[in-house]
């Protein structure tokens, strides 16, 4: 795990009200720990994450724009996963009500110039994400050009905590997906829901409502204006700054407009997509 010197430099931010603890970093603007009064945490950080600008960290919510994973199959790209995840965002305001915490963070295309890929989008290109941290976690991601349009690729990279394994994903039945645990890349139907531990990489057509379904909780995932869900989990070969016995520990399950549901946003307008968490006892549930 990142030493407390280089959490303090990417902008550590601790939360709490009435309603949850949380942590997020002005690095990247990433959330890393939300965890409901009574519950426990419902994502996960790696406790080999790496924590620094242009470091990978696998854990929280990174967020992946304007393109998502190695990019759309017709466009190169320099490095996986976007530009705005490698560098400190602008917290604009936070406030208080009786809902919880709100936090504001805003970027722009100068903040992002210098890195490789970044002169392939418009150079007024903004971006603002807005994490309402109370009993439910919402948060909304905006970005806009106010002279070009551009396809936009993105995704909310979110590492849910799966704590002893044994969960399913509920709601992708059928859906149609793009299987990416083969080489080439396969799309077809999914058939059945997702059940972990197992080593996943699909990229699901779905809009809507998720569910993660453990032996004590449901956490539910709702998504709006947003074409895709990709599940990921790297099974037992984890990626650099992963701890190898953490794999059946944790899923991805990440809201996004990604390859072919990429998103065109017109000169002057804007696309913001909204991701909600929340979480019920399994007793509710079952």
């Amino acid at each position: 795990m990142a030493t407390p010197e280089e959490f303090a430099a990417a902008g550590v931010r601790s939360i709490s009200n009435p309603h949850c603890t949380a942590t997020a970093m002005d690095l990247g603007a990433t959330v890393l720990s939300w965890r409901p009064a009574g519950d426990d945490e419902v994502l996960f950080v790696s406790r080999d994450a790496a924590v620094g600008e242009g470091l990978e960290i696998h854990g929280g919510i990174p967020i992946c724009a304007p393109w998502f994973g190695q990019g759309r199959d017709e466009v190169e790209v320099p490095a996986p996963h976007g530009l705005v995840r490698w560098v400190p965002w602008q917290l604009s305001s936070q406030s208080e009500d009786e809902h919880g915490t709100r936090l504001v963070w805003e970027l722009e295309a100068v903040d992002v110039a210098h890195l490789p890929g970044a002169e392939n989008y418009p150079s007024d290109l903004w971006f603002r994400y807005e994490a309402n941290f109370g009993r439910d976690l919402t948060v909304r991601f905006t970005v806009g050009s106010p002279t070009t349009e551009f396809v936009l690729d993105e995704a909310l990279h979110t590492y849910f905590a799966v704590p002893g394994g044994g969960a399913r994903i509920l709601g992708l039945d059928g859906t149609q997906m793009r299987d990416h645990t083969v080489s080439p890349p396969v799309s077809r139907s999914t058939d059945g829901d997702p059940e972990l531990p197992a080593a996943l990489n699909a990229v699901h057509r779905h809009s809507g409502e998720v569910a993660l379904v453990g032996p004590d909780r449901t956490i539910r995932i709702r998504s709006g204006k947003a074409a895709s869900i990709v599940v990921w989990n790297p099974g037992p070969d984890v990626p650099p700054a992963f701890a190898a016995d953490e794999w059946d520990q944790m899923v991805c399950i990440e809201v996004g407009n990604v390859q072919r549901d990429a998103v065109t946003v017109l000169a002057g307008g804007s696309h913001t997509m909204v991701m909600t968490i929340s979480v019920e006892a399994r007793s509710a549930t079952a």
